[in-house]
């Protein structure tokens, strides 16, 4: 009988930094949503409309979920599963997504002063800066990491054996490529929009080749494109051909839609009013400034979206090949 795999020193402390990053989430995560359950605010203070609060409370509970799923990952990779690989991967993904987009945030978004207060002296503005560097640094440093180890031939083999292990015998079915089932639990996760965008007290401005719908239109719109993001990413996962299709028929729809309205001479206009829209439906004071500045950088925000969306579509038509003959390939061959 042959002996199990030997789990690498690399991946105990991946597992360790999952378990404890999962745990420190929860504890956060848990106690906000504690806080809005039992802390009762002056009836001075701005209320939060009950559509806000109802939102803020799902969201909370929803971020717990994956703190949890966070823990459970990490314990199974001390086991070598290889789904918790997968599940890794994909959160070292997102980590390196956020942390890319929050620190260039940080750094040049300006923060206004408060006309109600004294305006904080540029020490602890900078400070606040390093703050956020440490709040979206670890993380993608983490993620880079993570992405790294779990993708080296070396750590791949620890789990591929795991598996050859338990399956001695049994056909092998064929498997998506690794970045494609990664990208398609990203698609699956976009479903959740069906269930956080009618809880939104504001509408969300959706441009379309530089038109901008209107708010119920829209919303539909959007609630449409991500159940159709869903239904292609389960395709995918399923080596469905017809879902690869579908895929690179989305991404590019929405990534031409993207630059026609990133050239759109009202798109700083229309974000301006919408932001505008989104501080007025948590019903604060007009004197009330908000804690960031992003009217300077709209522009850029929308250049990394569309970098972002070619990027994927690249991926695509890289793996399209691989992914179609894996779907050809009848289960044990």
């Amino acid at each position: 009988m042959d002996s199990p795999p030997k789990r690498s020193a690399s991946v105990t402390a991946a597992a360790v930094v999952a378990i404890l990053g999962g745990g420190f989430l929860l504890l956060c995560f848990s106690g906000a949503l504690l806080a809005l359950l039992l802390v009762k605010l002056p009836g001075t203070a701005p209320q939060l409309p009950p559509s806000v609060r109802t939102l803020a409370l799902g969201t909370q509970g929803f971020l717990i979920c994956l703190s949890l799923f966070g823990i459970a990952t990490g314990i199974e990779l001390i086991y070598l599963r290889t789904w918790a690989r997968i599940s890794v991967l994909i959160w070292g993904g997102f980590s390196v997504f956020f942390g890319l987009i929050g620190i260039p945030i940080a750094f040049l978004t300006q923060f206004p002063a408060n006309p109600n207060s004294p305006a904080l002296p540029a020490e602890s503005m900078q400070a606040v800066r390093w703050i956020l560097l440490v709040i979206y640094g670890i993380p993608l440093l983490i993620g880079v990491w993570w992405l790294i180890l779990f993708n080296r031939k070396t750590v791949k083999a620890q789990f591929a054996s795991r598996v050859e292990s338990a399956d001695l015998g049994l056909p092998r079915k064929p498997a998506c490529p690794l970045p494609i089932a990664v990208l398609s639990w990203f698609y699956v996760a976009s479903v959740l929009n069906l269930l956080f965008l009618p809880l939104l007290s504001f509408r969300l401005p959706l441009f379309v080749f530089g038109r901008v719908l209107p708010g119920s239109t829209g919303g539909a719109v959007l609630m449409l494109s991500s159940l159709a993001f869903a239904i292609a990413g389960i395709g995918l996962l399923k080596l469905k051909p017809w879902s690869y299709s579908l895929t690179i028929g989305l991404q590019l729809f929405w990534l031409a839609s993207g630059v026609v309205s990133a050239l759109t001479p009202n798109y700083g206009a229309v974000m301006d009013s919408y932001m505008k829209e989104v501080q007025a439906s948590f019903h604060l004071p007009e004197t009330h400034s908000p804690p960031f500045d992003f009217a300077q950088h709209y522009g850029w925000m929308m250049v990394g979206g569309l970098v972002f969306a070619g990027a994927i579509l690249g991926l695509l038509v890289y793996y399209r090949p691989r992914f179609l003959e894996g779907a050809s390939r009848p289960a044990g061959s």
